[in-house]
C-alpha cells in the first residue's frame, strides 16, 4: 500500500459525551472512529476461538502461539473460497462470536446515536485473510449494495488484534456517503462485485485508513464507500469482525436476518446456529 495515497481517520472519543456532535460528524464524514473503545479480552477470546478452528484445519504454523495467527503456508482452497467453506460455517456458529454484536458499549453508542430502539442483523461476518490472497481483497464497495433494506444501517469493522495497513485493514472514502448509490460491476474480490477507480476518482474525495489497535472500532454508513487492503505480510492471518445495526422500525431486508451466505456452504456443514 502507498501510504501517501490515504490520509488518516479522525479519532471521535473526544465526542463519546456528546452524542450531537458525535451524530453531526457520523453526518458529514460517513464514519466515525474510536481508539481502543471495545472490550479487549472479549474480541481476544473470539480471536482465540476463529483461530482454533483455523489450527483443526491446519492453517497454523506449528509451534508458534495461537493469538499471533502465524498462517502455516499450507495450499488451500480456503484462500479462494472461504465464504463457503466449513471453516467459515463453523466460525459463524461461535458463541463468542454472536454474542458480541450485543455488546453493550455498541447497544449504547447506537442508541444515542440512533435515537431509537435498535436491531443488529443476523448477518454476521467473521473473516480470515490470508497473506498474499490479493484476488480476495474486497474491492471498493457500499454495503447497500448487497445487504438492501434502509441506507440508515450501519457497519461496524473490528480487528481483534493489532492490524496495521500491511495486514491489510480497511480504508473508507471520507464523505461518500453523500453520492447517490453508485453502479457497482462485476470484479474480482470478495463478494464479487465493486465500484471501478476511475469513477470513484471523480468524486475528488481522499481515501482514508489507519494502523488499527486491539479494542477500535469503525463504524459507517450503508451508502459510505469503503474497501480492504491488501494482506501484504509474509505468513499473519487478518482476523477481523463485522456487525450491522440499524433502527428496530426500518425496512430490512430478510437476507439481513439470515446467516451470512445461506445456502451457499457444502451439504456436509452443520445446521446453522440461532
Amino acid at each position: 500500500m502507498n501510504k501517501s495515497m490515504y490520509g488518516e481517520f479522525e479519532v471521535s472519543n473526544e465526542l463519546l459525551h456528546n452524542i450531537p456532535a458525535l451524530r453531526n460528524r457520523l453526518k458529514e464524514k460517513g464514519y466515525l472512529f474510536f481508539r481502543e473503545l471495545l472490550d479487549k479480552e472479549a474480541l481476544l477470546n473470539i480471536r482465540r476461538d476463529m483461530l482454533s478452528l483455523a489450527a483443526k484445519h491446519d492453517l497454523i504454523k506449528e509451534g508458534t502461539s495461537l493469538l499471533d495467527g502465524i498462517f502455516s503456508g499450507r495450499e488451500t482452497e480456503l484462500k479462494k473460497n472461504f465464504e463457503t467453506s466449513r471453516l467459515y460455517r463453523e466460525i459463524l456458529d461461535l458463541e463468542s462470536f454472536n454474542a458480541f454484536g450485543r455488546n453493550p458499549i455498541l447497544s449504547l453508542l447506537y442508541s444515542g446515536l440512533l435515537q431509537a430502539e435498535t436491531l443488529e442483523h443476523r448477518r454476521r461476518i467473521g473473516r480470515i485473510t490470508f497473506p498474499g490472497s490479493f484476488a480476495q481483497t474486497t474491492p471498493s464497495h457500499q454495503d447497500l449494495f448487497y445487504i438492501k433494506g434502509t441506507q440508515e444501517t450501519y457497519t461496524n469493522w473490528i480487528p481483534t488484534s493489532a492490524c496495521p495497513s500491511e495486514l491489510g485493514g480497511l480504508a473508507v472514502l471520507e464523505g461518500s456517503n453523500h453520492l447517490n448509490v453508485l453502479q457497482h460491476v462485476r470484479m474480482s474480490g470478495t463478494g464479487g462485485n465493486g465500484i471501478p477507480d476511475d469513477v470513484l476518482e471523480q468524486s475528488g474525495l481522499r481515501w482514508l485508513t489507519t494502523d488499527f489497535q486491539l479494542g477500535d472500532l469503525l463504524l459507517f454508513h450503508s451508502m459510505t464507500v469503503h474497501k480492504a487492503l491488501h494482506n501484504v505480510t509474509e505468513d499473519r492471518l487478518r482476523v477481523s469482525l463485522e456487525y450491522r445495526i440499524q433502527r428496530k422500525d426500518d425496512e430490512i431486508d430478510p437476507s439481513s436476518m439470515a446467516l451470512h451466505m445461506q445456502g451457499s456452504f457444502a451439504p456436509d456443514a452443520k445446521t446453522a446456529a440461532g
